[in-house]
């Protein structure tokens, strides 16, 4: 395996649990950074890298799925019913405006799915 690959897969871990803690911690960003001496700018890079990743790796499951979903019909809202008392790490969290989606570690393909058709709709 490459090594410049391998330096990138450590990163990214790195970075990813990172951002998992930060999330997880109950602050905002800018005050975690602040408490862990880390540069917000820094930060949002990271979690950038993290997200992009994320969302390659999503895809990919999408694509092995080989699920097609209706893009002409008018979006609806799609309830989705989570456990009561979510214990998981939040592996991906997407902010559109003042919507935000929060996909848990262990999230199933179908509620993967499921987001991302919504998202698309939007």
């Amino acid at each position: 395996m490459d090594v410049q690959i391998v330096t990138h897969e450590v990163r990214l871990q790195k970075w990813t649990d990172i951002v998992k803690t930060c999330r997880s911690s109950g602050k905002t960003i800018k005050k975690w950074c602040a408490d862990n001496d880390i540069d917000i700018k820094r930060y949002y890079y990271w979690q950038r890298k993290v997200y992009l990743q994320t969302c390659r790796e999503l895809e990919n499951v999408q694509k092995s799925i080989h699920t097609t979903f209706p893009c002409d019909e008018t979006p609806v809202f799609a309830e989705i019913n989570l456990p009561k008392n979510n214990t998981g790490n939040i592996a991906v969290s997407i902010h559109r405006d003042t919507m935000q989606i929060n996909v848990y570690s262990g999230a199933d393909a179908a509620t993967v799915e499921t987001v991302f058709a919504a998202l698309r709709q939007l």
